[in-house]
């Protein structure tokens, strides 16, 4: 045999065999389930199944629980202190504010006493020279302009408004316990408690002062000062021209009476009341601006 040959030989001996599989178009069914079983019956590849084991927890002893339990104790004290800490901050804050907001309103309330002491003591002025003169008999001798001045400006109203903006919220949302120092939380309670007593006092002047004005309607000739003071006419004109103040002399005892009661209602009571306001307020501003810092002036 000549090496030609002998190398094809062991060519074709070495080479693998390669095995084709036939076409889907060319197998035949019985061909296609045969195959699908062989390789059920014996599978190319294996699933394994991973098994996770849960690692051995090691025993805590007792001293463990106490330090866990102690650990967590602190954490939450610690939580809580700082919670009121925070709120002491934040009510401090609003203390201060609702101290400004105060002295702005006393500020204001101030203003408004000062007027109706002012308007006060016109009232008590008038009330007070008229009582006398006709203790004296010479009221009715007086020209009639001046009559009619004196009993006109001895009933006028006394109104006052207190600015209760801070006040009402202090009262409706139970804010007064913001105040932390007792001086000024004691000094808004004495201004708020006068302010009640003003209210009541000024409830029976002026049920004292409708009465005046009802019988003065009745005895004086008061048209004159009302309608001049809207309408300025000269004075020449004949609504200038008063021929008689005193309308029935009968009833003049009755207006001294209730001009007496309503004297004695506003000085002994009214205008006591109003200047302890002022003064109460005036000193309750100095007060907080003492307290607060000078921010509040």
């Amino acid at each position: 045999m000549s090496e030609g040959e002998k190398s094809r030989k062991v060519r074709k001996t070495g080479s693998p065999k390669v095995v084709k599989r036939p076409e889907a178009g060319s197998m035949k069914p019985e061909d296609i389930k045969e195959e699908t079983k062989s390789e059920i019956a014996n599978p190319k590849s294996e699933i394994k199944m991973e098994v996770h084991h849960h690692p051995e927890v090691e025993k805590k002893g007792l001293k463990e629980y106490v330090l866990e339990g102690l650990m967590i104790f602190l954490a939450v004290t610690m939580g809580f202190i700082a919670e009121n800490i925070r709120e002491g901050i934040s009510d401090r804050h609003k203390e201060a504010e609702y101290a400004r907001s105060l002295v702005d309103d006393l500020k204001k309330d101030t203003t408004a006493m000062h007027y109706s002491i002012r308007r006060l003591n016109a009232n008590l002025t008038s009330g007070k020279k008229m009582i006398e003169l006709y203790a004296d008999g010479k009221l009715t001798t007086l020209p009639d302009t001046t009559i009619l001045r004196l009993s006109l400006t001895s009933g006028l109203s006394v109104d006052i408004i207190f600015n209760d903006r801070t006040s009402s919220q202090l009262k409706g949302t139970g804010s007064m316990r913001l105040f932390t120092k007792k001086e000024v939380a004691d000094s808004i309670l004495q201004y708020w408690n006068n302010q009640k007593s003003i209210e009541q006092v000024h409830d029976r002047f002026e049920t004292t002062r409708e009465e005046h004005r009802r019988i003065g309607y009745k005895l004086f000739n008061w048209y004159y000062f009302y309608y001049q003071n809207v309408n300025k006419k000269s004075p020449g004109s004949a609504l200038w021209q008063v021929k008689k103040a005193i309308l029935d002399d009968k009833m003049l005892p009755e207006f001294i009476n209730v001009t007496a009661n309503l004297y004695n209602t506003g000085a002994s009571q009214y205008s006591l009341r109003l200047k302890m306001q002022l003064s109460l307020a005036e000193k309750l501003i100095t007060l907080i601006n003492t307290k607060y810092g000078s921010e509040n002036e």
